[in-house]
């Protein structure tokens, strides 16, 4: 059943979003109001960054959002421009130290001490004191990215690659096994 459930998934996100490739991903500030969107939910990071075309505000994906950057119909977003953070567990720190709104779209909220004022729930996630957006219709999200300071300036790039779905690792296995088998690789 879980083999089905995520060849479902996939399916549904190739089919929109275009095969993960091979892509150098931000992992630093960018200057400008900022927008944090965290969880699994491409559909949601779609809708936002189409909402978001225009106003100056930079998207960056946290935790299980980074391969999104790797989609090409997401990548070609200019304002989406890396990710910020790490795992789930380290958001209460992360959180309240990013200087703009956050969105959580799927599971793996925490109690957002310090910052529920900028923080918004989305689909099936809720958490009490915090403000849950419906109908994909993520204008008090962009209001609270408005309102926030945001990154003062740009830091130091620090890329890292990403992007090594199933379809870039077969495109290329085939030199991989001749390689192990010639010993050029263990």
């Amino acid at each position: 059943v879980n083999f089905k459930t995520m060849a479902l998934l996939d399916n549904a996100n190739t089919e929109t979003f275009g095969h993960p490739e091979p892509t150098t991903a931000n992992t630093q500030p960018v200057a400008g109001k900022c927008i944090l969107v965290s969880g699994h939910d491409l559909k949601d990071l779609d809708t936002l960054l189409k909402q978001t075309e225009g106003k100056g505000i930079n998207i960056y994906t946290h935790g299980e959002m980074l391969p999104a950057l790797a989609y090409p119909q997401l990548k070609k977003y200019p304002h989406l421009v890396g990710n910020y953070g790490g795992a789930w567990q380290d958001q209460a720190t992360e959180f309240a130290a990013f200087p703009g709104a956050i969105l959580m779209t799927t599971n793996c909220i925490q109690h957002p001490n310090g910052y529920a004022d900028r923080i918004f729930t989305t689909g099936l996630v809720a958490y009490e004191g915090v403000q849950h957006v419906s109908n994909v219709d993520f204008k008090p999200v962009i209001e609270a990215a408005l309102a926030a300071p945001g990154y003062p300036a740009d830091a130091p790039a620090h890329n890292i690659t990403i992007g090594f779905g199933r379809n870039t690792v077969m495109s290329v296995a085939d030199k991989v096994i001749d390689a192990v088998k010639s010993g050029d690789i263990k």
